[in-house]
Protein backbone atom coordinates (compact mmCIF):
# COMPACT_ATOMS: atom_id res chain seq x y z
CA UNK A 1 0.00 0.00 0.00
CA UNK A 2 2.65 2.37 -0.51
CA UNK A 3 1.67 6.36 -1.15
CA UNK A 4 3.38 9.27 -3.01
CA UNK A 5 6.34 10.49 -0.33
CA UNK A 6 5.26 13.30 1.94
CA UNK A 7 8.25 15.55 1.87
CA UNK A 8 8.55 18.18 5.02
CA UNK A 9 10.88 21.14 5.15
CA UNK A 10 11.88 22.70 8.58
CA UNK A 11 13.70 25.90 9.29
CA UNK A 12 15.18 27.24 12.48
CA UNK A 13 12.66 29.72 12.64
CA UNK A 14 10.86 29.66 15.75
CA UNK A 15 7.79 27.85 16.14
CA UNK A 16 4.67 29.77 16.69
CA UNK A 17 1.21 28.70 17.12
CA UNK A 18 -0.22 29.86 14.00
CA UNK A 19 2.50 28.59 11.94
CA UNK A 20 2.03 24.92 13.68
CA UNK A 21 -1.17 25.10 12.28
CA UNK A 22 -0.39 26.92 8.86
CA UNK A 23 1.34 23.74 8.94
CA UNK A 24 -0.72 21.52 10.18
CA UNK A 25 -3.35 22.73 7.38
CA UNK A 26 -1.09 22.52 4.55
CA UNK A 27 -0.09 18.52 6.00
CA UNK A 28 -4.04 17.68 6.01
CA UNK A 29 -4.47 19.29 2.80
CA UNK A 30 -1.39 17.37 0.57
CA UNK A 31 -2.91 14.22 2.25
CA UNK A 32 -6.54 14.85 0.74
CA UNK A 33 -4.97 15.71 -2.47
CA UNK A 34 -2.71 12.42 -2.54
CA UNK A 35 -5.68 10.05 -1.21
CA UNK A 36 -4.65 9.30 1.93
CA UNK A 37 -6.30 11.68 4.24
CA UNK A 38 -8.62 8.45 4.93
CA UNK A 39 -6.12 5.55 6.18
CA UNK A 40 -6.90 4.25 9.35
CA UNK A 41 -4.26 3.78 12.39
CA UNK A 42 -3.50 0.10 10.97
CA UNK A 43 -2.58 1.64 7.34
CA UNK A 44 -0.66 4.25 8.84
CA UNK A 45 1.31 1.42 10.84
CA UNK A 46 1.54 -0.96 7.55
CA UNK A 47 3.02 1.84 5.82
CA UNK A 48 5.64 2.90 8.65
CA UNK A 49 6.41 -0.78 9.18
CA UNK A 50 6.49 -1.10 5.08
CA UNK A 51 8.85 2.13 4.84
CA UNK A 52 11.51 0.92 8.00
CA UNK A 53 11.99 -2.73 6.12
CA UNK A 54 12.56 -0.60 3.19
CA UNK A 55 15.33 1.45 4.88
CA UNK A 56 16.79 -1.78 6.36
CA UNK A 57 16.94 -3.34 2.87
Amino acid sequence: MAQDTLNISINEAPVTREGAMQAFTALRAQAKANGISGMSLEDINKEIDLAQREAEA
